[in-house]
């Protein structure tokens, strides 16, 4: 008799302890949640293209660019200004914007882009630089950090790589 309580009672703490262990994550997701918060931890600028400087509104959609990115400490990347083409449905055919990067009222590049009627279908641009502050691109897709043109979501994301001496 005394085997057979001892055995319910181990049964019991197993079970109680496989509770336990299941229901301690759910239970302190929040406050876990709340510290990575106050953290202040944030996404790197190389994977969303930095903070957005200004927005330009056009026919049916936006253009957002953003702040230069540049490599910090131990990043190997070339820096690039990321410029959004929100939302993604709204430009259609050829799309083809002079788009000022600097903010100094005068167009730095060229971006042209085919806007592909199957979604899943990869995207090519080309970026013509028309100043001596950013690199030219020919044909380009999503090859690279700092070289692209793609669909992301509800936009397209162009990237602009910067010549190392540009001072912005």
């Amino acid at each position: 008799m005394r085997k057979r309580i001892v055995a319910i009672l181990a049964y019991a703490g197993a079970g109680l302890t496989l509770v336990i262990a299941v229901s301690v994550p759910f239970y302190l997701m929040g406050a876990v949640s709340n510290s990575v918060a106050a953290a202040g931890l944030h996404v790197d600028a190389v994977y969303n293209g930095g903070s957005v400087a200004r927005t330009i509104t056009q026919d049916g959609y936006s253009i957002a660019v953003h702040e230069p990115v540049r490599p910090r400490l131990l990043q190997r990347f070339e820096p690039f200004v990321q410029v959004d083409f929100l939302p993604v449905g709204a430009p259609h055919g050829l799309v083809s914007e002079l788009v000022d990067l600097d903010g100094d009222g005068q167009p730095d590049v060229k971006v042209t882009f085919a806007v592909p009627t199957d979604p899943r279908e990869k995207l090519y641009g080309d970026v013509l630089a028309l100043n001596g502050n950013y690199l030219s691109l020919n044909h380009v897709s999503n090859g690279s950090f700092s070289r692209m043109v793609a669909r992301a979501g509800e936009r397209i994301v162009v990237r602009v790589p910067l010549k190392r001496a540009a001072g912005h």
